[in-house]
């Protein structure tokens, strides 16, 4: 152990970690694995900002990592390295080690795929090396207006002529996390670090093989229900407070909320012959649109702390 000289708080060695065991499936898609991924985001969390350790995730018994709790554990471990009191971590870039899948194929695509580059140790001149890597689909940042040019870039590099109204529809999911995901943060009067004010965590990935192309955005703020409940009054779920954000005529402009402005997020799934479905969580809730309608809700049991959404497009682009 080491004390820091300018507060006298004892520092913790990097040397010194706590194993978190990831399950077999890292998945958001499927209510049974739901619930034992979000288990395992929430024990990294906890460890890390309460119990205030260093850690190792153990992913050598995970066979798979789907590609929206993908994006969860890129935020998860980089907030980690990005936000994590200095005070209290003698070395913040360095508080998560990994073991990787033992799986040949698994750990070939965590490395293949740009997640390890995305989570790997380090700190903020390794989110910025994500940006100059057009190859990698992982992109951090939150300062919509400094980095746009670049998303559309990126999004060009995966596929010369995007779904119609994609970058519409991230610049409305930039604006209302700019403007309301960490809201609640600031009226309870936590001052935010500079690192997670603003933060988004995104993806875009073209599969060459079955032509499909899907787009993922997430924060880590206060969520849809959380912030229209005391704007709308009580609904029976968190499904419901993100069903009446999506409800055509909702905006920002007349509610101030989290969530509002779907129509634009909407639009890329109600414009395209490619589109297959945006999916939604927030809270507990999981809302699921395609062919202009809500088709599905799903009621989890574990908040995933924050807002995720994502569009999936089917395989016309081979």
């Amino acid at each position: 152990m080491v004390t820091n000289k300018s507060t006298g708080r004892i520092l913790a060695m990097p040397d010194e970690r706590v194993t978190v065991l990831a399950p077999r499936r890292l998945c958001l898609y499927l209510s049974e694995d739901y619930s034992e991924t979000l288990k395992f985001f929430n024990t990294i969390d906890k460890l890390v900002f309460v119990e205030r350790k260093y850690i190792e995730i153990d992913l050598t018994q995970t066979e798979e990592i789907t590609a929206a709790a993908s994006v969860m554990l890129f935020a998860k471990v980089t907030r980690c390295q990005g936000w994590a009191a200095p005070e209290i971590f003698a070395y913040p870039d360095q508080i998560i080690e990994f073991k990787l899948p033992i799986n040949k194929e698994t750990k070939s695509l965590v490395v293949k795929s740009g997640l390890w580059a995305a989570i790997k140790p380090g700190g903020i001149k390794k989110l910025e090396r994500l940006w100059k890597d057009k190859s990698n689909p992982f992109k951090t940042g939150n300062n919509p207006a400094e980095k746009i040019r670049d998303v559309i870039g990126l999004l060009r590099h995966q596929i010369p002529k995007p779904p119609k109204k994609i970058i519409a529809a991230l610049q409305e999911s930039y604006l209302n996390i700019a403007h309301h995901a960490y809201d609640a943060f600031t009226k309870n009067e936590e001052v935010l670090h500079e690192f997670i004010e603003g933060r988004w965590w995104q993806y875009a990935f073209h599969k060459k093989e079955s032509g499909s192309f899907t787009v993922i955005i997430y924060d880590v703020g206060s969520g849809i229900p959380s912030t229209l409940s005391p704007l709308i009054g009580k609904r029976a779920d968190d499904c419901e407070y993100i069903a009446e954000a999506m409800r055509k005529g909702v905006t920002r402009f007349n509610i101030s909320g989290r969530g509002m402005g779907f129509e634009d997020i909407k639009s890329p799934i109600d414009q395209n012959i490619t589109a297959d479905y945006l999916v939604v969580y927030s809270g507990r809730g999981q809302v699921i649109y395609r062919n202009g309608k809500i088709e599905d809700k799903i009621l989890h049991d574990i908040d995933i702390s924050g807002t995720l959404i994502e569009w999936v497009f089917k395989g016309i682009y081979k």
